[in-house]
């Protein structure tokens, strides 16, 4: 749509500003996108009872294939989807850690999806559109350091597949 507004150069005013973007991790501390190393950062909403949650082995597979300098992963828990993910953020916490082995970061669960979601899910709205929000759990994003949404994935694109892994790919080159 036609905007009134713009910030800056007009061809990046669609790009993120990770330094903007914070959530609460797991533990209640402030966690910012920006902190993150990678050159690419994956942002994927998840749950622990949840048909594809057998995905967080693929997910964590990643962080042996690419180096924390090229990929980052961020999990954001959310019980916005059939309910799957009930439990406090300690109770995910261990379930990911225990059951899955996962080393990257896991936020707080967040909203996705409704009027309280998180900000950076308002942003995938407003400059990539509805359609691009989430509409189950392990829908993921990837992004660049300049906050460019490179991919959007769906639940049933597995993290271990050849398309989901040359999208990394060719994204790092």
């Amino acid at each position: 749509g036609l905007s009134f507004f713009t910030f800056g150069n007009t061809a990046s005013s669609k790009n993120l500003v990770l330094e903007e973007v914070v959530f609460e991790d797991i533990n209640g501390n402030d966690f910012k996108l920006s902190d993150l190393p990678g050159k690419l950062i994956l942002i994927v909403n998840t749950a622990s009872f949840c048909g594809f949650t057998k995905q967080y082995k693929g997910l964590q597979a990643l962080t042996k294939k690419f180096s924390p300098e090229e990929l980052s992963i961020l999990a954001l828990p959310s019980n916005d989807f059939g309910n799957q993910e009930p439990g406090s953020n300690i109770e995910i916490k261990d379930f990911c850690e225990g059951i899955y082995g996962i080393t990257f970061p896991i936020m707080s669960k967040q909203r996705i999806i409704g009027k309280n979601k998180h900000f950076f899910y308002t942003w995938i709205e407003d400059n990539h559109g509805f359609k691009k929000l989430p509409k189950w759990n392990f829908h993921k994003y990837l992004l660049n350091r300049d906050g460019e949404l490179l991919h959007s994935m769906s639940s049933r694109i597995a993290p271990s597949s050849n398309k989901f892994i040359d999208n990394i790919i060719n994204s790092l080159k």
